[in-house]
């Protein structure tokens, strides 16, 4: 009788649930294979860069209503829009405050391409901070026309890394981290374990800061026509106000947003051009000729089961999900070659090792890989490269961190001190079994244990980049460290094969490929999007195929023609109540 009531209860819940949210999620879907109103025959699009951007496509189908954009989707419809008649040009709203340096050369790469097909790019600048971003100024400087608002001032340009040192604080407040670390670069945990910056975190993060900013000016000045020196001398001369931007060539016009999209739309070629904005452009993709698949991993690496969130796109580069990718493209006869995105700080070293093997079993069948890197793949990201084909990387890609660290963070004395707490603790089994315990720091046989075990991994990491990358282990050593280095860097050093990005890693999946440089190729991307209504049940406790007829009774209850028929049906009915002398009111 229990079960039945908990049964009834969640029909009853899920009954509710749909009959509001069944018509948003079913015109959402509609919306995403129902061609909408014809697009115009000449337009300019508008595309705003002012919102952050993931670098892939979220897994979640129903992660886009968060209304957050992915970078290769964005880097798609602009090539297609390159080769679209339709398409006049571009507007572009530019970001002044978060994009990535890597991300930003990207949308460079593919507006330069946009342009060389003969097209124009205006782009705005509308600073209202009080620091202006590179990157996002990287990204749209080679514009045919930049403008900037008379009262947007160019506000101080360049890198800054601030680290807050947690070491005191912890001691203070009654705890302490432990961690191992390998080796002296390797200083992701330095804000919890230290006070300042060590010798070998500050010639690190000064060397991947100047690498950044010198290739970030040498794009300014050539996007600019300016020689290095004055670019540089510009951009330290910042803060100043627009005409002086305008003085040293590092815009064209000063004006508003609205005047700034008159501009383009007067560049068109066809004076009925319209602006369309770039969310609503549905450009033709190619359905037919050979198949490039398109693995992403995007995130911290992890073990364990997939998370559902229904509405999540905060990605997670889960070790079941992204190698099972790699081996159902593997095995589809219609894929020529993979191209393997990966934008990721690292993670688990277990994780990591189950995707690699997934890319080399991919390989063993005969399927090229490529290897794609965004705006980070350093310590489990760059473990998950090391065995591609090629490893491709934008010059402020942040890759490398060969190295290895663990450790955990004691709580128990502050718990005892603040909360008067007494934890006691009884075990049974192994004599190590309370060493991750965050009630006391390690013993030394623990200690001697734990680092055992981060010596092994730190060992087969550097095994399989110099085994992955054609080197001696003394030469991957070398490189190793725990050091962060940027895509140029790295590419000084072999670990990268050459700087590009997502495009020029699938020209070079066709090319090894061997398919012919003017043949069509589509794109296919895995993990493939999952089931909305399978996200649904799970999200209800309720299987994907009671959801979907649940959905699916909303949507013909919600017709026009079924509510017609149900009315006259009630209708007719009420008329037998009052003749019969039984009136119910509803």
């Amino acid at each position: 009788m229990k079960q039945f009531l908990i049964t009834v209860a969640g029909v009853l819940v899920g009954l509710f649930v749909f009959l509001f949210i069944g018509p948003i999620l079913l015109l959402s879907m509609l919306a995403a294979s129902v061609h909408g109103p014809a697009q115009p025959s000449h337009m300019v699009l508008a595309l705003d860069l002012r919102e952050p951007m993931t670098d892939q496509r979220p897994n979640s189908p129903f992660a886009g209503l968060s209304g957050r954009h992915s970078l290769l989707d964005t880097l798609g419809r602009i090539d297609a829009a390159r080769t679209d008649p339709a398409v006049e040009g571009l507007f572009i709203r530019a970001n002044t405050s978060g994009m990535q340096p890597a991300q930003a050369e990207e949308i460079r790469s593919a507006l330069a391409a946009f342009r060389q097909s003969g097209k124009f790019v205006v782009a705005h600048l509308q600073n209202d901070g009080v620091r202006m971003g590179m990157p996002g100024y990287v990204a749209v400087a080679g514009a045919s026309q930049v403008w900037t608002q008379a009262t947007s001032e160019f506000q101080p340009m360049g890198l800054a890394a601030e680290v807050t040192f947690f070491g005191n604080t912890l001691q203070r407040y009654h705890m302490q981290a432990q961690f191992e670390t390998r080796e002296e670069y390797k200083t992701a945990a330095a804000e919890l374990t230290d006070s300042s910056f060590t010798p070998a975190h500050r010639e690190e993060l000064t060397g991947l800061m100047t690498s950044l900013y010198n290739s970030m000016l040498a794009d300014i000045a050539a996007d600019r026509r300016l020689s290095v020196d004055q670019a540089r001398s510009a951009i330290e001369s910042t803060p100043y106000v627009a005409q002086q931007a305008l003085n040293l060539r590092l815009v064209d016009h000063i004006g508003r947003p609205e005047e700034a999209q008159q501009a383009a739309l007067a560049l068109a070629r066809n004076r009925d051009a319209k602006v369309v904005d770039f969310d609503d452009y549905r450009p033709s993709t190619a359905s037919s000729g050979r198949v490039i698949a398109v693995v992403q991993g995007e995130g911290a690496i992890v073990s364990g089961p997939e998370r559902d969130g229904l509405f999540d796109d905060d990605e997670q580069m889960n070790s079941d999900r992204v190698a099972k990718a790699l081996l159902d493209a593997s095995e589809d006869d219609d894929v020529a070659a993979i191209v393997f995105r990966v934008n990721s700080p690292g993670g688990s070293v277990v994780a990591s090792d189950q995707i690699l093997a997934a890319l080399r079993v991919a390989r063993s069948r005969g399927k090229h890989v490529v290897v794609s890197m965004g705006d980070v793949a350093a310590s489990g990201g760059y473990y998950v490269s090391a065995y591609a084909d090629e490893i491709i990387a934008e010059p402020t890609t942040i890759t490398g961190s060969i190295g290895v660290l663990g450790g955990k963070l004691i709580i128990g004395p502050a718990m005892d001190h603040y909360l008067s707490t007494n934890t006691q603790t009884l075990t049974v089994g192994s004599p190590l079994v309370t060493m991750f315990s965050t009630q006391h720091g390690f013993s030394p046989t623990e200690r001697a244990a734990f680092a055992g075990f981060i010596d092994r991994a730190y060992t087969q990491f550097i095994g399989l980049v110099a085994d992955g990358r054609h080197m001696t282990v003394d030469q991957a050593h070398a490189v190793a460290h725990g050091r962060v280095w940027t895509g140029q860097q790295a590419l000084e050093r072999r670990l990268v094969d050459r700087l590009g990005g997502f495009s020029d890693a699938v020209a070079r999946a066709r090319a090894l490929a061997g398919i012919p440089a003017n043949a069509q190729t589509q794109l296919r991307f895995y993990p493939q999007t999952e089931n909305p209504f399978r996200n649904l049940g799970r999200a209800f406790g309720a299987s994907s195929e009671s959801v979907e007829a649940l959905v699916r009774l909303n949507a013909v209850l919600s017709d026009p023609r079924v509510e017609r028929a149900m009315a006259a049906v009630r209708e007719e009915d009420a008329n037998v109540r009052a003749e019969s002398g039984h009136i119910t009111v509803h």
